[in-house]
């Protein structure tokens, strides 16, 4: 079950760049579109998060922590991955271009 607790301990959540992670994912979970769909949940959050259904009986949910939990943690804005309580949580982020600091 996701937790906050769950969350606060560091070794239940991988922190990686979107552009490494995404691709691995989508071919794990057999989600072709994940990039895409992670694009349209950056854009349109929602507080729940959203569930994508993928292969093999998998699925992933796609989450803001400070929103879902009305409390921040650290990289809380980012969108995060949650895959199940056996797996880490993907904490996924875009380094900042020179321009964004």
């Amino acid at each position: 079950m996701l937790t906050l607790n769950w969350l606060k301990d560091e070794n239940n959540v991988v922190y990686a760049k979107e552009q490494d992670i995404v691709p691995i994912l989508a071919k794990d979970l057999k989600i072709p579109d994940l990039a895409e769909r992670i694009e349209c949940f950056r854009e349109e959050p929602v507080k729940e998060g959203v569930i994508i259904k993928g292969g093999r009986r998998s699925s992933v949910k796609l989450f803001i922590p400070d929103m879902y939990f009305d409390e921040h943690i650290d990289m809380g804005e980012s969108i995060w991955l949650y895959l199940g309580e056996m797996y880490p949580a993907y904490c996924i982020y875009r380094p900042w271009s020179e321009g964004e600091k």
